[in-house]
C-alpha cells in the first residue's frame, strides 16, 4: 500500500512520540523515528526541518490549548469576585480543576511529552509558566477579597510560588505515574480538598 503525504506524516509522528516518550527529546533519534515510520530520513526532512520541529508538532496545540484554557478560567474566577461569595469561589475551583483533568486525559500522551521529554525545547519551561499564572492570579485574588472586605493575612509571594509549585507537583504526579482516568478525576477532588483546606489556613486561618 502506498502512503499518501498526510499519512506518512501521521506515521513520522506517531513513531516520534514513541520515540521521545521513550528516550526524552535530547537522547531520541530521528533515525529510529524514520525507521519505527518506514521512511528513509530524507523523507522524514521533506515532512520536518528537524527535530525541534517534530516535538513542536506533536506538542504545541495542547501546549497552547491548555494555557489558553488556564488563562480564560482565572480571568473568569477574577471576575467572579464581584459577584460570588467567598465559599462560591472556592468551589469554582475545584470545578476548574476537573476540566484541567478532562483535558488533560484527552491528550494523555501529549501532556507526557510536555512533562518528562521537554527539556531543551522551547516547551520545557510548560510547568513553570502556568506556575508563575497562578501565582500571580493568587496576588490579584488575595487583593480584591481584601477589598471585599475579607480579611486575608499577609503572604509573600515565595511562599505562594511554593506552595503552587507544590499543588501542581500533586496534580501532575497523576500523569506522570499513569493514574487512569476513572481514578485520576476522583483524586482530583481529594487534591483540591487538601489544598484548599490549606489555602483556607494560610489566608484566613479557618
Amino acid at each position: 500500500m502506498v502512503r499518501d503525504g498526510e499519512q506518512t506524516r501521521e506515521a513520522i509522528l506517531k513513531s516520534a512520540q514513541a520515540e521521545f516518550l521513550a528516550k526524552g527529546f535530547s537522547a531520541a533519534s530521528l533515525r529510529k523515528i524514520a525507521t519505527g515510520a518506514e521512511v528513509t530520513t530524507g523523507a522524514l526532512y521533506r515532512h520536518f526541518t528537524d527535530k525541534a520541529a517534530l516535538f513542536e508538532a506533536l506538542v504545541a496545540p495542547c501546549f497552547h490549548g491548555f494555557i489558553q484554557m488556564f488563562r480564560q478560567q482565572g480571568e473568569d474566577y477574577l471576575r467572579g469576585q464581584d459577584s460570588y461569595d467567598f465559599d462560591h469561589n472556592w468551589s469554582s475551583s475545584e470545578q476548574s480543576l476537573l476540566r484541567w483533568t478532562e483535558y488533560i486525559y484527552d491528550h494523555l500522551e501529549v501532556f507526557k511529552l510536555l512533562l518528562s521529554a521537554a527539556e531543551k525545547t522551547a516547551y520545557e519551561s510548560f510547568v513553570h509558566i502556568l506556575i508563575e499564572m497562578e501565582v500571580d492570579m493568587t496576588l490579584e485574588y488575595i487583593r480584591l477579597a481584601r477589598e471585599k472586605g475579607y480579611m486575608i493575612k499577609d503572604v509573600s509571594r515565595e511562599e505562594i510560588h511554593i506552595f503552587v509549585n507544590a499543588q501542581f507537583s500533586a496534580f501532575f504526579e497523576m500523569v506522570l505515574h499513569d493514574v487512569p482516568r476513572e481514578r485520576a478525576v476522583e483524586y482530583t477532588s481529594s487534591i483540591f480538598r487538601f489544598f484548599a483546606a490549606g489555602w483556607k489556613k494560610l489566608f484566613i486561618g479557618a
